[in-house]
């Protein structure tokens, strides 16, 4: 009987034996516990990362807005620049040029006062060639002038004036100009010696025998 409980206690001791093994069970709590350390530590060094992006991107965005703000200042000092150079029109304007005059309504008559054939029909050549076309041809009462006398109606525009007068002068020996009386013509020209002529010699009376 004896025997048999002595193997039946050894058992037990064995059983015993594993339950020591079993006080293992604390360290294996241990290491569950340090890995929740360490996924606290990598979930705040999450969260810290994302921290600082965020930070870093507000950044960002407030030097983008404080960028765009300044943008408008040159803007808004070209549009003060502008009424600078309204004033060009007005400058512009007032050099606007005068409108010319109607060569094609004024009337001249030539009238030939040397008595050399073809000086009447000279001279309206010239000034149609100058775009006057009404310009009729005659024979003065005198035909031994030398000098050019031209009248102008007070009605003929300074431009006209100007223009005959000058290609007068550069045309014939000497040019004097006076007003007009005649109502039928602007212009009254009896021609004289042309530049470089000679008068027309007098015709001299025959001996009678």
């Amino acid at each position: 009987m004896e025997e048999t409980q002595n193997q039946n206690q050894e058992p037990v001791q064995e059983f015993s034996q594993p339950q020591g093994n079993g006080v293992s069970f604390p360290t294996v709590g241990a290491e569950k516990k340090g890995n929740g350390a360490k996924t606290l530590l990598i979930v705040g060094i999450l969260i810290l990362v994302g921290v600082l992006g965020y930070v870093i991107y507000k950044s960002a965005s407030g030097n983008g807005a404080e960028t765009t703000l300044s943008e408008p200042t040159p803007y808004i000092n070209m549009a003060a620049e502008e009424p600078t150079s309204s004033p060009e029109p007005t400058a512009s304007a007032s050099s606007a040029p005068v409108q010319a005059a109607d060569k094609t309504k004024i009337k001249i008559q030539v009238q030939n006062g040397t008595g050399i054939t073809g000086e009447a029909a000279f001279l309206e050549n010239i000034l149609k060639g100058l775009g006057y076309t009404s310009v009729a041809v005659g024979n003065s009462a005198t035909q031994d002038e030398t000098e050019t006398q031209v009248s102008f109606a007070s009605t003929v525009p300074t431009s006209v004036v100007n223009e005959i007068t000058t290609k007068l002068n550069a045309t014939y020996q000497t040019v004097t100009k006076t007003s007009s009386t005649s109502t039928t013509y602007d212009v009254v020209v009896i021609t004289g010696l042309q530049k470089g002529a000679t008068a027309k010699p007098t015709a001299t009376p025959t001996a009678t025998p």
